[in-house]
């Protein structure tokens, strides 16, 4: 048991690092591949395009052959796609090599789910799978300021085949110790089809947007820090806050679970969100103080990503849980694929910096209010309604 837990550990340790790696090698390799500001956005969305377009695949992967082979033959493909990214010498191979790597890591959090969930009670699981997301979320730690410093003393091209070979341990140690638990029920009768997704339709906004504030640790950060504070800005430290602000916030969301309606948080990290993307649109060029807060809290809005789910979980049957979450998950890295781009190609207008980033940050501000203002709204008329079921609306009283 220890074991299998050791190896989802290191599995989703590896997704967090490379979901954020981008953050530290991209400017880097930009630079020696004399890449423009929309090949950057686009070789940034890459790696988030091909991960949000298996997470339906991975999710009737899962449920004809288990998590075993799935997980250990993509992340082998992302293995291969970090030594690509390693000996690229254009953006085509770049592109290439990140587009193996999402798919690398596309499995991973949805295995994690998907295992525990089958193999343990619903509470066991949900404990487990905190312990896997809070050891995992130092991935993310990895991918700052020690991925800075060894970028500076070895090459991001030596970075790039180290986390390739570490993938390639993961993939082995999921090889050796994971049991497949393939699905075994059949398909209950109940809702089928387009009907089973219709109560999903009011998260879809707040799916896309969730990890919008991550798209700035993940590739964004460095750019708009040197342009608004010089090239000298210890960018290693601000990716370090914000990751540690992000790890701590991971912590302290189970204890607030307690006290708190799950709902409520949503919507209150969602506001929090706005408010740092205003702030942030409004003085883009204030004070490094200010940059770390903001950027802090719009990278941790990340961690309401479980509530969400747990919620999308009380509203489907169970026989289509499965591909639900995956659609679901799927608008998730979607949503950060699309935002990397959009703001790639707001970069490439050559405005003033200033400008620019004021442009950006009034956009992200934007869609996370428009997804609050959706999920507010029809959440509050789904509670309402005379026709939900008493098992949904059990479900959702014990969630929150």
């Amino acid at each position: 048991m220890l074991t299998r837990l050791a190896a989802l550990c290191g599995a989703f340790l590896l997704s967090m690092y490379f979901r954020s790696y981008f953050g530290v090698v991209g400017p880097a390799l930009a630079n020696d591949l004399s890449l423009s500001p929309q090949e950057f956005g686009w070789l940034a969305s890459a790696f988030f395009a091909s991960f949000s377009i298996l997470q339906i695949p991975c999710g009737l992967a899962f449920d004809r052959w288990g998590v075993r082979w799935p997980m250990v033959t993509m992340m082998s493909a992302g293995a291969a796609g970090s030594a690509l990214v390693a000996v690229s010498s254009n953006f085509w191979t770049a592109i290439l090599g990140q587009v193996l790597i999402g798919i690398g890591c596309a499995p991973i959090f949805m295995g994690v789910l998907y295992y525990l969930g089958k193999a343990h009670s619903a509470e066991t699981a949900a404990r487990l799978a905190a312990i896997v997301s809070a050891v995992g979320s130092a991935g993310a730690l990895v991918s700052a300021l020690p991925l800075s410093s060894f970028t500076d003393s070895f090459g991001w091209r030596s970075a790039c085949w180290l986390a390739g070979a570490a993938m390639l341990g993961g993939a082995t140690s999921i090889a050796l110790t994971m049991e497949s638990l393939p699905s075994d029920k059949p398909a209950p009768k109940g809702r089928t089809g387009i009907s089973a997704f219709l109560p999903l339709l009011y998260l879809m906004p707040i799916c896309f947007t969730l990890s919008l504030g991550g798209t700035f640790r993940n590739a964004w950060a460095t750019p708009y820090v040197t342009a608004m504070f010089a090239k000298g800005s210890d960018i290693g430290v601000v990716l370090t806050i914000v990751s540690i602000v992000g790890v701590a916030t991971s912590f302290i969301l189970p204890a607030l679970l307690v006290r708190v309606r799950a709902s409520a948080i949503v919507v209150v990290t969602f506001a929090l969100g706005c408010f740092c993307a205003m702030t942030l649109a409004a003085f883009p060029d204030l004070s490094m103080i200010l940059v770390c807060v903001g950027l802090s809290i719009l990278y941790a809005m990340g961690n309401v990503h479980p509530l969400v789910m747990t919620e999308a979980q009380t509203l489907i049957p169970e026989h289509t849980r499965g591909i639900a979450l995956g659609a679901l998950n799927s608008l998730v890295f979607l949503g950060v694929s699309a935002a990397s781009s959009v703001f790639g190609q707001i970069a490439g207008l050559s405005l003033a910096p200033g400008t620019t980033y004021r442009i950006i940050f009034v956009a992200t501000a934007a869609a996370l209010a428009t997804a609050v203002l959706v999920y507010v709204v029809f959440r509050d008329r789904r509670d309402a309604s005379p026709h939900e079921s008493a098992e949904e609306s059990q479900a959702i009283a014990d969630m929150d």
